[in-house]
């Protein structure tokens, strides 16, 4: 080879990473406004729960609250249906700017509607309306995401690359939580129920139009390009291929999904409530609480990414199971304390599974399935396992709570997430074909 063609080759590679590092930069940023506009519900749940069900028992409209939020996980799988359908048929991006402008408009149209003492009935139905247009465009972005990241990512640090899925993700809940504290800081009780809590969603308004901008300016993967030009996207059926050729792959990716959901939702979104409702924190506080403890996964998550480029996915899944049923209940009963500082300390002990676990899925459940459906496979699989893990485990784990009296019941469901985690990852075995990787 002439010295020509290697400078080419080398100029290719470079042009080629830094097209990977602005791609990645738009979907992770899409992700991180996506979970803010998702997560804001669950932070403000119990100011909700008074505008939109008044009612004599606080639990019960916690509770009601709390069904909305699960609701949208509902209509997760048809959005991963449709979303994946159009990233594996027209484009990843297309179907990511698609998402971004659902979820944008849904969080902000929730940050304009009247209360029940204003319309009625009708707030709290067009409140679930809003809820499920959520769910529906959340389905498709988690799954386009961690796609179009892994056929961008440079081979050798793809596993660092898609870690910042999950990792931005979390910023984008700590900046809902942080965004909520300080308007619960700022403001009056009465205040925060008039229009206080308002401010969280609007604020979805300006940050889903820079992402679309984004979005917008950024190239499909070239592996994605690649694939399309062999073959005819007019004739192509991801979603009858994926359920006719990849039933054991997805079954496997709903049950790492589903361990992996339990955690986000119950240690990460729920806790936030817990931390309210149940320890008696002030709504600051907890929120306080939350921002700490997810900005801190946000910095673990992709240094398990790069552990996990290391040892292999398998190894760091089990590593993140066997965390969860040794660290949280120690980490739930500091909590426990009633101190602002021990709660801060249990919860951030917590973290150290939901990092490795959240590395470890996120890196692994695109590998499960060939390019043509590969982001219908993974949105459809990663959002089965939201609907019973995210959208149960919170209310379970305030139904237990009321019902037992036992406050450790958020740590209970983590350590059985756990357990289930292991019996799955015995499961995986060594496949040439598509799960090499979880392999070193």
């Amino acid at each position: 080879m002439s010295m020509t063609e290697i400078e080419g080759d080398a100029n290719s590679a470079s042009t080629r990473e830094r097209k990977a590092k602005r791609a990645t930069a738009a979907a992770v940023f899409g992700t991180l406004v996506e979970y803010y506009d998702f997560s804001v519900y669950g932070y403000v749940a119990a100011t909700l729960a008074t505008v939109f069900f008044p009612s004599e028992d606080p639990i019960l409209g916690l509770l009601s609250t709390l069904l909305v939020f699960g609701s949208a996980f509902l209509v997760r799988p048809l959005g991963a249906i449709y979303f994946g359908r159009l990233g594996d048929k027209v484009g990843r991006r297309k179907s990511l700017i698609a998402c971004i402008t659902c979820m944008g408009l849904a969080a902000g149209l929730t940050g304009l509607l009247p209360g029940y003492a204003q319309i009625g009935i009708w707030a709290p139905i067009l409140l679930v309306a809003l809820r499920l247009l959520q769910g529906f465009s959340t389905g498709g972005e988690i799954g386009g995401a961690a796609a179009y990241i892994r056929e961008w990512a440079p081979e050798r640090r793809r596993s660092l690359y898609i870690s910042f899925v999950p990792s931005i993700g979390n910023v984008g809940k700590g900046l809902a939580a942080g965004v909520t504290a300080l308007v619960a800081a700022t403001v009056p009780a009465e205040v925060m129920l008039d229009w206080g809590w308002r401010v969280p969603f609007l604020l979805a308004i300006p940050l889903g139009a820079l992402v679309l901008v984004a979005r917008l300016k950024v190239e499909d993967s070239p592996e994605y390009v690649e694939n399309s030009a062999k073959q005819h996207n007019s004739d192509h059926r991801p979603v009858r291929e994926l359920f006719a050729g990849h039933r054991a792959a997805l079954i496997k990716v709903v049950a790492i999904a589903l361990v992996q959901n339990i955690g986000t939702y119950v240690g990460t979104v729920f806790v936030a409530v817990y931390l309210s409702d149940v320890l008696n924190f002030s709504k600051a506080a907890s929120s306080t609480i939350v921002l700490v403890a997810v900005l801190l996964a946000a910095v673990l998550i992709p240094v398990a990414g790069q552990v996990g480029a290391r040892v292999g996915g398998k190894r760091l899944l089990v590593w993140s199971y066997l965390a969860y049923i040794v660290i949280v209940i120690p980490s739930f009963m500091l909590i426990g304390l009633g101190s602002v500082g021990m709660a801060v300390l249990g919860l951030g002990l917590s973290m150290i599974p939901y990092a490795l676990c959240q590395a470890g899925t996120y890196t692994t459940i695109p590998e499960f399935f060939p390019v043509q459906v590969r982001h219908t496979g993974v949105a459809f699989g990663h959002s089965v396992g939201a609907v019973i893990g995210g959208g149960g485990g919170p209310y379970l784990a305030t139904w237990l709570i009321d019902t037992t009296g036992n406050n450790l019941i958020p740590a209970f469901i983590l350590v059985l997430a756990g357990a289930l985690g292991l019996a799955v990852s015995a499961t995986v075995r060594r496949n040439p074909e598509n799960v090499t990787h979880l392999y070193r």
